[in-house]
């Protein structure tokens, strides 16, 4: 129990392999304002000037009753007049309303699939709790490896988020503030150990969310920000494939440039790439998360 909460059911469409979805959130989780506990999922929340922190877990059941295809969300009292915004946000983030019995049954007569759905059925793409956070672990993950991306948002939230207390110790900041970002240098960006380039393309994708000008939402025309994003100097293919997967929750999203991806299809030629994942559509980015799930073992 927690005091000074208050706690919702969101339900999803079964089957949910809910450590591997925890596994692969926290593998990629924002220092300070992401964190895996136990079986839970923990961040910290801001929407305008309402601020606090959200606890998602199964919802337990006994042991004599059915399973219960939930989850349980536990959110600070602070969060109260926004937690509808809060809670379509959780919806998104874990794809609760994916029917991945119709998509694992289109993926799984692929040999390259088959053994990671029989391992992870019901995997999700795991979406974005925060648009903006997302692209900028995109582009701090660009070159990369998970690990060392890691690090780097580490350090943005020390500089750019703002502090906040909560009753989880690994929760301590708020997420990088687009506005602080906006008007920092781009010495004081790079200052965090990238190079000049990168942190002008993440202070110019900024701005650009700021005002408007480049909109990050689910359910957006998956064509029209790839070409946005793509117009920006330092965002290549990858990142704006990435963020069309996990922001755009664009379910047919293919990071036909992902070295892994490359790597387990055996070819580099992207037309090779698209015609060899063709048979995939309209489910290519749940193929995509399968694939990477297989890599990691």
């Amino acid at each position: 129990s927690f005091p000074e909460t208050i706690s919702f059911r969101v339900d999803y469409r079964p089957p949910l392999p809910w450590k591997t979805l925890l596994m692969f959130l926290g593998d990629r989780a924002m220092p300070g304002v992401e964190a895996v506990h136990e079986n839970t999922y923990l961040r910290t929340v801001q929407i305008g000037s309402s601020a606090g922190w959200i606890a998602v877990m199964p919802l337990g059941c006994s042991e004599h009753s059915s399973p219960i295809n939930a989850l349980r969300v536990v959110m600070s009292d602070t969060l109260r007049p926004v937690c509808v915004t809060v809670l379509t946000r959780i919806k998104t983030l874990f794809d609760t309303r994916a029917n991945t019995v119709e998509i694992d049954a289109h993926l799984i007569t692929d040999p390259l699939l088959t053994e990671s759905i029989k391992n992870h059925r019901g995997m999700r793409i795991p979406g974005a709790y925060d648009s903006f956070e997302l692209l900028l672990r995109a582009i701090l993950g660009q070159q990369v490896s998970v690990k060392g991306a890691t690090t780097l948002a580490g350090r943005m939230v020390q500089i750019f988020g703002k502090p906040i207390c909560t009753p989880w110790p690994k929760l301590t900041r708020l997420s990088p503030d687009v506005r602080r970002i906006v008007g920092a240098t781009v010495d004081q960006v790079a200052g965090i150990g990238m190079p000049k380039k990168r942190a002008e393309a993440i202070r110019t994708v900024a701005k650009a969310v700021l005002t408007g000008d480049l909109a990050l939402v689910p359910g957006g025309d998956p064509d029209i920000v790839r070409d946005q994003l793509l117009e920006f100097p330092g965002i290549g293919e990858w990142t704006a494939s990435y963020v069309a997967m996990r922001v755009l929750a664009w379910p047919d999203a293919f990071p036909i440039g992902d070295l892994g991806l490359k790597k387990i299809l055996n070819m580099t030629r992207p037309s090779d790439i698209l015609a060899r994942t063709n048979a995939w559509r309209p489910w290519r980015a749940y193929a995509a998360i399968y694939l990477w799930l297989s890599l990691s073992g």
